[in-house]
């Protein structure tokens, strides 16, 4: 719980996946493809981040609940409470 965001897999496999989806449309936009295949794929990318976002919501609720229930603090885990 006390990790920088950049030590963390899943942030940093998260801002690749925008990296990549905003270099395809950019390259959408240079190749000047339909406007409505460029909007589907920004809904997309938004779809994608709000499921990841969400989705890491609710593990951490679910981390904070069950820690708190086993009376854990962040950065005193030990292997005798766990």
């Amino acid at each position: 719980m006390n990790k920088k965001p950049t030590e963390s897999k899943k942030w940093i496999s998260s801002m690749i996946w925008s990296i990549a989806w905003i270099i395809l449309i950019a390259i959408g936009i240079f190749k000047q493809i339909d406007s409505s295949v460029l909007s589907s794929m920004v809904y997309a990318l938004g779809i994608i981040q709000g499921l990841y976002l969400g989705g890491q919501a609710a593990v951490d609720a679910l981390v904070g609940k069950a820690k708190e229930k086993l009376g854990i603090q962040n950065g005193s885990e030990d292997s005798e409470t766990i």
